[in-house]
């Protein structure tokens, strides 16, 4: 929900809704960022993982549907809480990166052709990138008090 840019200060500041899709008010042009659209797809891909290991419903459209709703929400958050600008962009590329999510759990257990193990793996794999993300975060807390 925070974006990269993001500062304490500069809360009350960030409130604006963006609903052109792929348009960025500030720059010559409105050019197109490439790196934000990815960093948007990739921060979804674990998301679109997650929800293609679930055993409930196979249906790949109400998948599509909770990713889409789940970014949709992030956006509106931002929004109320004024911590980020609301940007179409981003529920556009968020969904776009679980659906990637999706299709690359779909991949694996084809290749592998066992979804149990393939679970196991992804799950044993979140473990691990928890427990980095979590004590990388919490040494950067510490280094910055």
């Amino acid at each position: 929900m925070f974006k990269l840019g993001f500062s304490i200060r500069g809360l009350d500041t960030i409130r604006s809704v963006n609903l052109i899709p792929f348009y960025y008010e500030n720059e010559i042009g409105g050019n197109f960022h490439l790196k934000e659209v990815l960093e948007n797809v990739a921060i979804f891909v674990p998301f679109g993982i997650y929800l293609g290991m679930l055993k409930y419903g196979k249906d790949f459209k109400i998948r599509c549907v909770i990713l889409f709703l789940a970014s949709l929400i992030l956006e509106v958050l931002q929004y109320v809480l004024a911590v980020g600008k609301t940007d179409i962009t981003d529920v556009i590329t968020n969904t776009c990166g679980g659906i990637l999510g999706i299709f690359i759990y779909w991949m694996v257990v084809k290749i592998f052709r066992d979804e149990k193990r393939v679970n196991t793996a992804f799950t044993v794999l979140a473990a691990i990138v928890t427990v980095v993300v979590a004590g990388g975060l919490s040494v950067l807390l510490l280094l910055n008090r």
